[in-house]
């Protein structure tokens, strides 16, 4: 199974692509670098711990997908729904559902949060090296909201490929 890096694209900024994780000796001469990792520390975790509060304020729960789903839809809707030129900044909500997803998959799988720096800047990402998996959950979410995709369709996507990866590695012989 590959597993595809998600960051911002080198041509358009603002807008994602899927690029496979490749090794540095497999990686075609025109692939993206990859980003330097570094472990967060206390201002990281507490910022994800407050973007997460947003959403299981709202009744979401952390263990239960399909809440976080809901919590998605709700608030990509609502934010469709107004005018356009009178919405308000999506940036905290899409911050605080990605936050609650990449809690989610961190309960389920060995993922661990990492900050990512790359010559675009550094983002909260989710990182394990063995099996090797690498997710921007902020830029996930955020790409689908500027799509204004009403569906979450694709949190239970990731989630189902990132639960597969992980239970692959367990049945594998060692």
């Amino acid at each position: 199974m590959s597993v595809v890096l998600e960051h911002a694209s080198r041509d358009r900024p603002g807008e994602n692509t899927r690029v496979p994780l490749f090794s540095k000796r497999s990686a075609p001469a025109d692939a993206a670098p990859l980003p330097r990792l570094r472990e967060i520390g206390d201002p990281e975790r507490e910022w994800i711990s407050a973007h997460v509060e947003l959403v299981t304020r709202s009744s979401a729960d952390l263990d239960d997908l399909d809440r976080i789903r809901s919590a998605y839809e709700s608030a990509v809707g609502s934010w469709r729904r107004i005018n356009p030129p009178e919405r308000d900044d999506p940036t905290i909500m899409v911050n605080a559902i990605a936050m609650a997803f990449g809690e989610h998959l961190v309960r389920r799988v060995p993922l661990r949060w990492v900050l990512a720096d790359d010559e675009h800047g550094t983002e909260l990402a989710l990182h394990s090296s063995r099996p090797a998996a690498f997710l921007v959950p902020a830029k996930l979410v955020g790409r689908h909201w500027a799509a204004e995709d009403l569906s979450s369709v694709f949190l239970r996507v990731t989630a189902e490929q990132m639960v597969s990866l992980f239970e692959g590695r367990r049945r594998s012989p060692r």
